[in-house]
């Protein structure tokens, strides 16, 4: 008989997995709005009051929701971010790579981006991709010769998966 699901606030330690990646973007736990909420590997952040009126639903229909709030990621051997997380964290990090047109249509393609289409954040690791308007394009992670797609928002639409390093 399969398990059913149950949505449940992340744990000390499962916090403390997310909080470890947040950190590399010198984002805080705590400045994040909401509630971190599991439900099964997935992490949402939720709004308070949302977040208790799922609750309620849960005990009346005895059933968790599927999804609930903003996807961040994915616990599993670590935690792997959503496409979800950049546009929530951008605006509380500076810790970006802006890229041109050219490196626009490239990483929205899944693809890497060359030096040459980096205007301004140069900086090893992992980085929010973002074009010269400060759009969230996906997350990279720069090596210092090529920023690599990790996620972007195009990966919906081709139907795979993040993190291809």
């Amino acid at each position: 008989m399969k398990q059913k699901m149950k949505m449940k606030l992340v744990t000390n330690k499962e916090r403390n997995v997310i909080q470890e990646y947040l950190l590399q973007f010198k984002v805080d736990i705590n400045q994040l709005e909401g509630k971190l909420v599991r439900i099964g590997r997935k992490v949402f952040l939720v709004d308070e009051k949302v977040f208790e009126m799922a609750v309620e639903i849960e005990k009346e229909m005895k059933a968790a929701p599927y999804a609930l709030g903003v996807e961040m990621g994915t616990l599993s051997r670590g935690f792997e971010p959503s496409i979800e997380l950049a546009d929530v964290i951008s605006e509380l990090t500076d810790v970006k790579t802006v890229i041109t047109g050219e490196g626009e249509k490239l990483f929205s393609y899944g693809r890497d981006v060359f030096v040459q289409n980096i205007v301004k954040g140069k900086v090893k690791g992992e980085r929010i991709v973002v074009n010269e308007e400060n759009e969230v394009l996906g997350i990279g992670f720069f090596d210092g010769e090529m920023l690599k797609n990790v996620i972007d928002k195009g990966f919906y639409l081709r139907g795979k998966k993040g993190r291809i390093r």
